[in-house]
């Protein structure tokens, strides 16, 4: 059921009877997967920069590198790894011009020289500017952002199993549902305006011809109505249109004017679940019969499987 690598030394050894936990963590767009786990010392020393690959029911869990090694008085032995993605937390100056996500990870993998998989062509050619003394994902994530405001369309940066991809999340919808009476066994839920809620979007260009900002907004007055006005405020680049500022406003205007929910569902154990996937929720207490997005999930390996997901509704 389980399949526990180490590489020390040049020497392989699978280690999956000493293992006393396995924990493994994965966010969406947020920095490398990461995989605790401990077990009881047998003469086998594992250290820092040691490759762990992990298998579940024959499924590929994790793949990467020891970073922290910790121990007790007793003989359990605490490891934490991290995918290739910590690498990427370096700092640096990055010049963007007529680049996507996608040419951006291509010059991040060749820089830090990582392995790359699915690289998903993501088109849309990002504005030009500066990054300084920005790391790597920061500089990846705001383009998915961008892209995400200006196209609708959203992505997600990972490593799976020793390789580097970028994802479109609508490829990743899996065929499970979970709620009531289907592998959940308890959740919290909550609802909110007080973050990321917005009924008014006001975009603001600088026009060299009138030497005036141009204003372009959009809202929705029955939801200001009932909130009251809650609003977004943003200045475009001077090289913006007038047509992409105003279709800017209706983008954002459809992402953020909807009370934000949040929900966190403890679970029986699923191993295509990771940040990005999406499933199918029932849960009559709370009205819920929709696809949910994984924003986080932490699986949870011994004794038994299960997970704990966070999810964007």
């Amino acid at each position: 059921m389980m399949e526990f690598l180490v590489e020390v030394d040049g020497q392989i050894y699978e280690i999956s009877e000493l293992v006393t936990s396995v924990s493994y963590t994965d966010k969406l767009n947020d920095g490398c997967s990461k995989l605790e786990f401990s077990y009881i010392d047998d003469d086998l020393v594992i250290k820092n920069g040691n490759v762990v690959r992990f298998k579940y029911d024959n499924t590929n869990i994790f793949y990467g590198y020891v970073f922290k090694v910790s121990r007790n008085k007793g003989k359990e032995i605490t490891v934490t790894a991290y995918d290739q993605l910590r690498y990427c937390k370096a700092k640096d100056t990055i010049v963007v011009k007529n680049d996507t996500i996608t040419t951006l990870v291509n010059k991040m993998c060749n820089y830090f020289n990582l392995r790359k998989g699915t690289l998903t062509d993501t088109k849309y050619k990002l504005p030009v500017s500066v990054q300084d003394d920005k790391t790597w994902l920061d500089i990846i994530y705001t383009a998915i952002s961008d892209t995400l405001m200006n196209t609708g369309k959203w992505y997600c940066l990972r490593d799976e199993f020793g390789s580097l991809a970028i994802r479109d999340l609508e490829d990743l919808t899996l065929n499970l549902i979970l709620g009531d009476e289907s592998l959940v066994y308890d959740y919290e839920y909550e609802k909110s305006i007080d973050d990321d809620f917005y009924n008014q979007i006001k975009i603001v260009t600088d026009n060299e011809k009138t030497g005036k900002r141009d204003v372009y907004i959009a809202k929705d007055s029955s939801s200001i109505e009932k909130y009251g006005l809650l609003q977004y405020f943003e200045v475009l680049d001077k090289n913006a249109n007038p047509s992409q500022a105003k279709s800017k406003a209706d983008t954002l205007l459809k992402l953020y004017n909807r009370e934000v929910e949040t929900l966190e569902l403890n679970c029986l154990g699923d191993t295509r679940v990771r940040a990005g996937s999406s499933f199918y929720s029932q849960i009559e207490d709370i009205s819920l019969n929709k696809k949910l997005i994984v924003k986080s999930v932490t699986h949870e390996f011994v004794p038994v499987h299960t997970m704990a997901i966070e999810v964007m509704i």
